[in-house]
């Protein structure tokens, strides 16, 4: 079994990655339903990434409890968007220069429960940044952070949603985002920390923990040899962390080979997401 990965490039409407997810999951779903003997073909861990224009979203804990002031707050005068959404977690935001990842797949085929769902998306970002220089971890609040306490900074949220073993939504990497729309809110509920992105951490980086920013060439560490994301190149920067994150979630899932493959949107939806 391979993990198949979509990504849309470019900026792709919340409500618009929203209905392929769900389309997904679907197919998961009806699987399961299914009275077949012996039961058709899995439809297999697909993973899709994406960027939204500025968007605002809530947790389903928060659902139907925003006020209609609060909603026109995160709306900003009609700059960003704002949608109720199923996953964990509370009031958090989605845009441009933000990686946004929903792994959808059924946790029994993969021998997983929430717990160790969560910690897979959680592993694969590490694992990604790990990649390009930036050391990170988790700790007693949700999501990936860096920075020693007490001045630790939030890189990736994390927020699932389960149905019937069936997970998706996942984790929004911050590549590139302009980092005041997180001053509009208190993201994830803790006012007292602050978001970051993979470029802030870039540019505050010593020459001897890093590569200089927009180096074109990969550099070797202790005979290790690891890319440098081109900051110029925005397209380009978000196709190679998500092909980065695929991997990682690839090599962590038990079931599949390791390896990823990569499908296009009308793939999904003709149902060419069933493994081999």
């Amino acid at each position: 079994m391979r993990l198949r990965h979509l990504h849309l490039p470019g900026l792709t409407p919340y409500l618009r990655a929203s209905a392929i997810q769900e389309h997904l999951v679907r197919l998961h779903l009806d699987h399961k339903a299914s009275q077949l003997t012996p039961p058709g073909p899995s439809p297999g861990p697909v993973l899709l990434t994406f960027q939204t224009p500025p968007t605002y979203t809530c947790g389903r804990r928060e659902v139907g409890t925003l006020s209609r002031e609060q909603k026109a707050h995160l709306r900003a005068d009609g700059k960003a968007e704002f949608h109720e959404a199923l996953r964990g977690g509370q009031t958090t935001f989605h845009g441009p220069g933000q990686l946004t990842a929903y792994l959808i797949l059924s946790l029994q085929e993969h021998n997983l429960n929430a717990r160790t769902y969560v910690r897979l998306l959680e592993d694969s970002v590490i694992g990604t940044c790990a990649g390009y220089w930036l050391e990170t971890h988790t700790t007693e609040n949700p999501g990936v952070w860096t920075g020693s306490n007490p001045d630790e900074r939030k890189l990736a949220s994390v927020g699932v949603h389960l149905r019937r073993y069936i997970a998706s939504h996942g984790v929004g990497l911050n590549v590139t985002v302009k980092l005041w729309w997180f001053d509009r809110i208190v993201a994830c509920g803790l006012p007292e920390k602050k978001a970051t992105s993979i470029e802030k951490e870039y540019r505050c980086m010593k020459p001897e923990k890093g590569p200089i920013i927009k180096v074109l060439a990969p550099l070797r560490v202790s005979g290790k040899r690891r890319p440098v994301l081109q900051f110029y190149n925005v397209p380009i920067l978000m196709r190679q962390v998500a092909d980065s994150f695929a991997n990682e979630v690839a090599s962590r899932l038990l079931g599949v080979d390791g390896s990823v493959e990569n499908v296009t949107r009308k793939g999904i939806w003709l149902g060419e997401v069933h493994s081999r």
